[in-house]
């Protein structure tokens, strides 16, 4: 994803360090001038779509810190895990007051890396894929992550995104545009087991001792590492709440 940084650091925990450093800095300016940002990001975007880009490594790196789709995926991650914390940190707080925002910026780096991939839907039906990944498990994998897991990924990231947006959240009534946003579960999941899919089928077609294997498989254990991490938490804030129940109730007794 960035130079100089060692092939066994998940690239995931590179745009997490990315964003979070991002987010703590700017999150006052962002909830003010959202627009600006949101330009700045849509013109990463639009740069993934220029070959040009590639032939400039200074350039190409700044792009891939913006608008990687690891970037997307950290950014998402920091709204979901946001709602997980404990929510007295202040950490927390600076993650929620800029939520809504994170969430349209990741949404534009998703977007934007589901435009470039989309034709691996259809190609994971075809012989294609298997002289692409070379058959077997690889194929397997890969067909799993990009169809089975894609699709599905897609419709969950791409409706509560639009939601997000607060002029079509204004047209909305609270009870729908709630439920809509509890697709952002079902999107959590898949993007966590997609990006362990991926992960494994890239070490596989690597094999061991070849060229990323080991980058590869750290980089799956990272993300099973951050979905235990989530349920965890959102299990003891579901534990904490029950308990502040039964002792309103012990007490009203």
């Amino acid at each position: 994803m960035l130079p100089y940084i060692p092939d066994v650091v998940p690239n995931i925990v590179v745009a997490l360090v990315i964003v979070v450093a991002f987010v703590m800095a700017f999150a006052p300016a962002l909830r003010k001038c959202p627009v600006a940002f949101y330009a700045v990001w849509i013109a990463a975007c639009m740069a993934t779509f220029v070959d040009i880009v590639r032939w400039i490594p200074w350039l190409y790196y700044v792009v891939q810190a913006f608008a990687s789709c690891y970037t997307g995926v950290a950014f998402y991650l920091l709204v979901m895990f946001a709602g997980a914390f404990p929510k007295k940190w202040w950490f927390t707080k600076r993650l929620l007051s800029v939520r809504t925002e994170m969430s349209i910026i990741g949404g534009f780096v998703i977007f934007a890396h589901v435009i470039q991939v989309l034709i691996m839907v259809p190609l994971s039906f075809t012989p294609i894929w298997d002289k692409a990944w070379g058959g077997g498990l690889t194929s397997i994998i890969m067909f799993i992550a990009a169809s089975v897991v894609g699709v599905p990924l897609t419709v969950c990231f791409f409706v509560p995104w639009i939601t997000s947006f607060r002029t079509v959240r204004g047209i909305m009534e609270h009870s729908t545009w709630k439920k809509v946003q509890r697709l952002a579960y079902p999107f959590m999941a898949l993007m966590v087991l997609q990006g362990i899919l991926l992960s494994i089928g890239h070490a596989v077609y690597a094999q061991p001792g070849g060229d990323g294997f080991v980058g590869y498989m750290v980089n799956a254990l990272a993300y099973a590492a951050i979905g235990v991490a989530y349920v965890a938490l959102k299990l003891r804030r579901r534990a904490e709440r029950r308990a502040k129940v039964v002792a309103r109730q012990d007490v009203s007794a």
